[in-house]
Parts: structure tokens; sequence; C-alpha cells
């Protein structure tokens, strides 16, 4: 059996070819991008060169990028097409394109469909023997394929030495079950065990002599560019034979390594965030409330919108706590200690954590409601769990009105509130526990660090600096690390088999800081395989592509795609009510109820809400619940005009662009208007 190579395509062999005998990109800008691809090859192969994928924007001149259409869109006989392709073959061969010279300085970039660009490798698969004749696929067991590789430094930026330069190698995008992560290949010419395998159709067409040839194409997944750039790097290589064998005899599962990192994920997510969240909306709301009272609102009800904010801080404490109540089940004796108040069996760590939450209490906050202030977070952990069915089903807000109902947990214990300082100033400020969560800093720790789980993977949470420049209570919120910090000590170090998994957001972060700085290059090699060889006779990669860039879906260059939304002419009420409403809206009969109550308020209610004195006013939205219909509580189904959605669609983006411009100054570039004549909505 010769020997095999990865070509160019055939059709650009003809005299001294301008192509590397590598694999070469072909960038289409229709939809009908296979048409133009099979048209193209079936009359005039040769001109494939003018696909060739060159750096362009939305700015590069039409002239430099368009393409002749080579779809016959009206019959000829057969023997005028078989004569102007036999011309065709006898005219010099298309140079490459060149690139627009306005575009940026880097490498080539691919675009996504979304911006109207299509992109195919193709290349031709040779017996590497003198004059390089095809070779056919027998199909079983040879399989063609492409690989996208990325283009990284072979040794990782370490603390030690943050800028250290390595050469860019190739690592294989490997995927394992429903894992995939970016793995170091010892050559770029070598192929990783579970590695990405990406489909190659063949493209059938004739040479000059009338010979039948084929092309093998594939094409790009520009589309999958957040999912490739978010995958973890192993710099660790795995030889393809390694992976053969344990295909064949597979090892022994490693096991899961110890950690404590999801689960301090888990609290950070649902605690510990909230919580800052909470802290942050006090700050802003007691920033509302300046020293002179406006004639328009008396002490009275300044003092009765304090109660209204501290009404709903109380309600989201509730729900706090049953979430952080039901974290404790991973530490199993701190959650029995808990449940039984009795700490006697409670390690050095879970004693810790056992006695800060007997210190931290609610604050000068004091009851709210006309329930009994809980004595401690200890306390009130202690007294949350038989309410959490009761919150859970809850369709009203707790509010005065509401404060009665047996639903609502017996005791309070607000994680944030408002508080007068000097009632005759009636000026509030935000307090709450999380102004006494704040352990002592261990040795190992210093004043003004924060939580951070070490990588996804990681073994234990790590604590790392960071600048302690803010003051105040907004260092308090942020602050709260440090009490993540402290539960977080308290965990047990497990597999953490049974645990949520580590969120996605997590999992990039992690991804961007092990690649900061990395431009984002790739390479692609088309594969073929034959399986009946063994690791005597490995799989035959191309050489590789041009390096290139894969466009976000918001690159700046990026093509435009047209879109054309044609509103409706007549927007008379006797020109919409024409208009069928085809949309329909099921609603629960808890969204009815908050649809319901929005109904009653105008944009400027909702402007003046956010607005400080002299400008805000109050608005009452009343105790929630939901919708009723002659006693019994009931959802809806609406129907609605899409038209009229779409034109209130239009009409509210640009109030709301206008308004935030103040801050953006986007509005320059935001629409541009051209005059239509005679672009009537009424005929007259």
């Amino acid at each position: 059996m010769h020997p095999l190579t990865w070509q160019a395509p055939r059709p650009l062999w003809r005299g001294a070819t301008p192509f590397a005998a590598s694999p070469q990109i072909l960038r289409f800008a229709s939809d009908d991008f296979m048409d133009q691809a099979i048209a193209t090859l079936t009359h005039e192969p040769s001109r494939i060169s003018e696909r060739i994928a060159v750096k362009e924007t939305w700015r590069t001149p039409a002239a430099r990028t368009e393409v002749a259409d080579p779809v016959l869109h009206v019959p000829l006989p057969a023997p005028i097409v078989e004569a102007k392709r036999k011309r065709l073959f006898r005219a010099p061969v298309s140079a490459k394109p060149v690139s627009d010279p306005k575009a940026p300085v880097g490498p080539l970039k691919l675009y996504q469909p979304a911006h109207q660009r299509y992109y195919l490798i193709a290349g031709s698969l040779a017996c590497a023997i003198p004059g390089l004749p095809e070779r056919a696929v027998a199909g079983g067991h040879e399989r063609v394929h492409f690989v996208l590789r990325r283009l990284l430094p072979k040794e990782a930026a370490t603390e030690t030495d943050p800028n250290k330069v390595s050469p860019a190698v190739e690592f294989a995008y490997v995927k394992t079950g429903d894992e995939a992560q970016w793995q170091l290949i010892e050559s770029g010419s070598d192929l990783a065990p579970g590695e990405d395998l990406l489909p190659l159709f063949p493209l059938a067409h004739h040479d000059e002599n009338g010979t039948p040839r084929t092309l093998w194409a594939g094409l790009i997944p520009v589309g999958r560019r957040e999912d490739y750039i978010g995958k973890p790097v192993s710099r660790t290589v795995v030889a393809l034979a390694d992976g053969q064998l344990a295909a064949i005899r597979p090892p022994v599962p490693a096991p899961r390594r110890n950690s404590t990192a999801a689960r301090t994920a888990q609290l950070r997510m649902e605690f510990s965030e909230p919580w800052k969240a909470m802290v942050r909306a006090a700050i802003k709301a007691a920033g509302e409330f300046v020293v002179k009272i406006d004639n328009d609102e008396t002490a009275a009800e300044r003092t009765a919108r304090i109660v209204e904010y501290n009404f709903q801080f109380q309600m989201q404490s509730w729900l706090l706590l049953v979430d952080l109540r039901r974290w404790f089940a991973h530490i199993p004796r701190l959650d029995a200690a808990l449940t039984n108040d009795n700490p006697a069996a409670l390690l050095p760590p879970e004693r810790a954590v056992w006695d800060q939450l007997g210190t931290i209490g609610a604050s000068a906050l004091g009851a709210i409601g006309g329930k009994a202030l809980a004595t401690s977070m200890r306390d009130a952990l202690q007294r949350i769990m038989p309410f959490e069915s009761k919150l859970d089903a809850a369709k009203t807000f707790y509010t005065p009105t509401t404060a009665a109902a047996a639903d609502w947990p017996d005791f309070s214990f607000p994680l944030v509130g408002l508080r007068f300082v000097n009632p005759t100033d009636l000026i509030p400020i935000a307090d709450g526990p999380f102004k006494a969560v704040v352990p002592p800093a261990p040795q190992a720790d210093a004043v003004g660090t924060t939580l951070n789980p070490e990588g996804a993977f990681g073994d234990q949470v790590k604590i790392i600096e960071v600048p302690s420049d803010t003051a105040g209570i907004i260092r308090d919120a942020e602050e709260l690390d440090r009490f993540t910090a402290l539960l977080a000590r308290a965990l047990p170090v497990n597999d953490e088999a049974g645990v949520q998994p580590i969120p996605h957001a997590m999992k990039l972060r992690d991804v961007m800081i092990k690649t900061a700085g990395d431009p984002g290059l790739f390479v692609i090699r088309m594969v073929h395989i034959n399986a009946d060889c063994g690791p005597l006779h490995p799989p035959t990669l191309s050489a590789p592509t041009e390096q290139f860039a894969l466009a976000s879906f918001f690159d700046p260059d990026a093509p435009v795609r047209p879109i054309t939304i044609t509103l409706p002419t007549d927007t008379t009420p006797a020109g919409l009510r024409k208009h069928g409403r085809g949309a329909a809206f099921v609603m629960s009969d808890i969204l009815c109820g908050q649809v319901q109550r929005a109904k009653g308020l105008g944009f400027i209610d909702l402007v003046l809400q956010v607005l400080p004195w002299p400008f805000h006013k109050n608005i009452d939205v009343g105790d929630g619940g939901s919708c009723r219909g002659g006693g019994v509580e009931i959802g809806m189904i609406c129907s609605l005009s899409i038209p009229i959605i779409t034109l209130c669609a239009l009409i509210l983006l640009i109030i709301i662009v206008t308004l935030l411009d103040f801050i953006f100054r986007w509005l320059p570039w935001f629409i541009a208007c051209f005059p239509v004549p005679k672009l009537k909505g009424k005929s007259t």
C-alpha cells in the first residue's frame, strides 16, 4: 500500500500553483453556499481559487469579495455547456484573492453564519508517489475527517513567572463523555485519542480530460466558537497508542479528586451572593432619603417607606435562611448539632461555625411585623425549616397587612434592613447581621481577603488577597466572603460525587484566567484513518491550514447580514384593528396577578419610583396574590396582536436608548434612516 498525503484541492494544481500543499479554506457569502460550491466544481473547477478565504471586514469594498455566480439559472444545451467548460480549462488559473488592505492587522478571521459567511475546508487525498495520483477511499475500515486544533503556549505561565513566553503548539479538542478539553499533543501530525473528528463529504467533479475526481470538503463550525473558547486546557500528552490500548482494556477509572470547590460554589450562589445583593439594595434604598423632608412626604410616610423596605428584606431573608439551612446538610455533624441543639460532637472548624452563628444577631433592626426577634442566626436556622414548604407555597408578599397570616415564620431575623440613626433626622442607614459576621482573621489570612475556590478541579478553598480600598458599609458587605470562607473550612473533604456541579460561569472564569492573553488562534488538519492498520500505520494528517481566528457573534469587523422587517403600514386604530390577534400568552394565576398590578402603573410612575427626593414617588403594588374570578383563583390565556407588539417594542427601544444615552453615549451609532417617497400608510 502506498503512503498517503493530503494536498491542496486538485483544481488548484494547474501549472506552478501559488497554493501550498495543504488544505485550503473556501469562503462563501450566501446561504446557498453548497449550490455555489457544486456549480463551481461542475463548470469551472479552477475558479475555486476565487473562494480562498482572505481577511475582510464589513467595510471591505464589494469588488474585493464579489464572485461571479456559477449556477446556471437558465438551462443550456449540453454541448454548449461542455464547450464552455473546456474553454475555461484552457484559461490561466485564477490567482488567490488579495486581502483588504483596510482589514485589521492580524490573522485571518472566520465569521459566523449569522454574518452570512460559510467556510469549507477542502483538500485532495493522493498517494504519496510521483504524480500524486488520486487515492479513493474504500469505505468501511477507511474514513476521512478533519480536526480543529487550537494554538496555545506549550507551557503555562506561573505565578512566579507570569510573563513566561512559550512557543505555541497545537492542542487537540478531546471529548470524554459529556466533558471536553483542549489537550496537548506531542506532534501536530499525531491524532489524539478521543479527538473530535469532524465530517468530510465528497464533491465529485471532472478535470480538463474528463477524468472523474473527488474533492473532500467539510463545513467549519465557526458558530461553536464560544464552546471551543470556554473549554479547559490540559498540558498532559496522551499518545494515540495508549488511547487505543485503553479502549481495548479500559483501565480502572481514576478516583475523583477530593475537593470542597463545588459545595463552596453552591454556598456562594445560593446564599452569600444573594445576601450581598440585598445589602447593596439596602444601601441604595437608604440613599434615596435626604436630610430635608419634602412637603409632600410627611415623617409618617417616610417611616412607612422604611417599614415597606424592611418587610421586603425580611421575606427575602427567610428564603435565604432556608437555603443556608439546606446547605448545612453537606456538614453532617453541624447539621445534626443544629437539629439537636448539641455541639458536643463537632470538630474544631465546625465548632468555629457554631460559635460564630451564635454571636451573629440582628443588630439594632429589631422585630419586623410584630414577630419576636430570633436571638441569633443559629436560632433562626434552627427555627426556619418547619416553614420551608409554606414559604415555597406563598403567593402574596410579606407586608403589614399580610403579616398576621399563619403561613409566615413566627420569628423575625432580617439579614439586612433600614433603621433611623436619629429619629428626629429621619435619615436611615443600612444595618443588619452582615456587620457582625466577619470572624477574626486566621493566622494565614489577612483582613480584606475574598473567597475564591481554586479552579474547577481544585483541591481546597483558596484565600487570595484583594485590594482593601473600600470602606464602611460597602466593605462590610464585601467581607461577607470571610463568613463564606469560615463555612467552607468546615466542609469535609470528599470527592463531591453527589453535589451540584460547579457553575458554568466559574468554570469559564478559570479557563479565562489560565488562557489570559490568548489570541484564540486555530488551524485545521484533514485526517485519513485506516482502522485495520493499527498502531504501526497511524492516521495520516495533512499539513496545517493558515492560522485563523473564529469571530464572535458580536465581532465589530463582521459583515452585516441584511435583515428586513416590514412594519404595519397603516398604524391608525382603523388600520391596526384589521390585524388578527394570533399570539397566545399563557399565564399562571400568580403571573396574572402580577400583570394586573403592573397594568395600573405608568412609565412615569416607574421612573419616579427610582428617583431621589424631591422627585421620588412611592408605588403601592399591594400585597401580591393571584387573579380571582368568582372567588376562584384563575390563570389567563391572552391573545395579542404581533404587529402591535412589534410596534411597541420598537418605540420602547427608541425611548430606552434615548434615556440611556446620557450614560453610554451610543445614540449617534444606533439608527440611520433614509427617506422613501410615496411609502404611504393609507392609499389616497
